[in-house]
């Protein structure tokens, strides 16, 4: 018989690396989540884990016991809701970047409180997804640019919240009409070396044979957008960074033909309360929501963290 409370000290180090960071999580001394690893690979019999300097890595058991031992507490999560004769209030958790939080969650906060407590937690993609597996959190609003959907978690349900077309950005000074080919020998600012917006914009350039003569590489969205403003550069960025500066660019109205997509990631299956909200935040009108039309210039509000990467 499996001890729960072990399963899940070795889902926080699976998953963390670290002994020391699983402590951390759940309120425990390192010396004793590395006693509750302990007693569990001699309840099992196998090492789940190798020690390779200074964290720890999955063995083949390890791996092979990581989706067990999620579904294990999955089903006693089920179990307690499920012997409640009066279930609390549903409390739902939502973490995803702050473009998505502000998108998909924000217009539909009052209608949410009706229906569970709602907590929402500003987390960058990776350590939402880790943190939803783990159970710490309910929704994860996640972006995906062309490509990433084959490294999707087949333990997890992805729903499509919005479409975030990529835009040409240009100096003021720039006509709308401009297409991507007048600006190739450009300087270029980036968003961020290493995001899947720089990736995507790379992708984008590599496509219609441009070599990028990149002078900023920036991942703060306000200082890229007043880069730009100021006649510095022209990069490529989501629509809705946009709404994260008030200076003065042009939209080119030239289609770059790609688009990231914001995801609401699930647990499967889904609890009640999740699938509610899901419900709200996944409405039609919000699956694709591009400018209806390009204007020669955007004086954007602030919508949101205005130092959250693009990607």
């Amino acid at each position: 018989m499996l001890d729960l409370v072990q399963v899940r000290s070795f889902l926080e180090v699976a998953e963390r690396g670290t002994v020391a960071a699983a402590a951390a999580t759940l309120g425990y001394t390192p010396p004793a989540i590395t006693q509750q690893l302990a007693k569990l690979e001699q309840s099992l019999g196998a090492a789940l884990f190798d020690r390779v300097g200074g964290r720890l890595r999955l063995t083949t058991a390890g791996a092979a016991l990581v989706p067990i031992a999620t579904d294990l507490l999955e089903l006693a999560r089920q179990a307690t809701d499920a012997v409640q004769a009066a279930p609390p209030r549903s409390r739902v958790v939502i973490g995803g970047i702050a473009s998505a939080l502000a998108a998909l969650v924000v217009p539909h906060l009052t209608a949410l409180a009706e229906c569970a407590r709602i907590e929402v937690i500003e987390v960058e993609d990776t350590d939402a997804l880790r943190e939803l597996r783990l159970g710490h959190i309910d929704i994860a609003l996640i972006q995906e640019y062309p490509g990433d959907e084959l490294r999707r978690d087949r333990r997890l349900r992805y729903s499509v919240g919005l479409t975030d077309p990529l835009r040409l950005i240009l100096p003021p000074t720039r006509p709308s009409s401009t297409p991507l080919s007048d600006v190739r020998d450009q300087a270029w600012i980036i968003n961020g070396t290493g995001t899947r917006c720089e990736h995507a914009t790379r992708q984008i350039l590599e496509a219609n044979g441009i070599e990028p003569v990149v002078v900023a590489d920036v991942s703060d969205n306000r200082l890229l957008i007043a880069l730009v403003a100021a006649g510095h550069g022209t990069t490529i960025v989501p629509d809705l960074v946009l709404g994260e500066s008030a200076h003065n660019v042009t939209i080119s109205s030239h289609d770059l033909c790609s688009a990231r997509l914001l995801i609401a990631v699930t647990r499967q299956p889904p609890s009640p309360a999740a699938l509610t909200v899901l419900d709200h935040i996944l409405t039609d009108d919000q699956r694709t929501q591009p400018r209806d039309s390009p204007a020669n210039e955007i004086k954007a509000s602030t919508r949101t963290n205005p130092t959250e990467p693009a990607a």
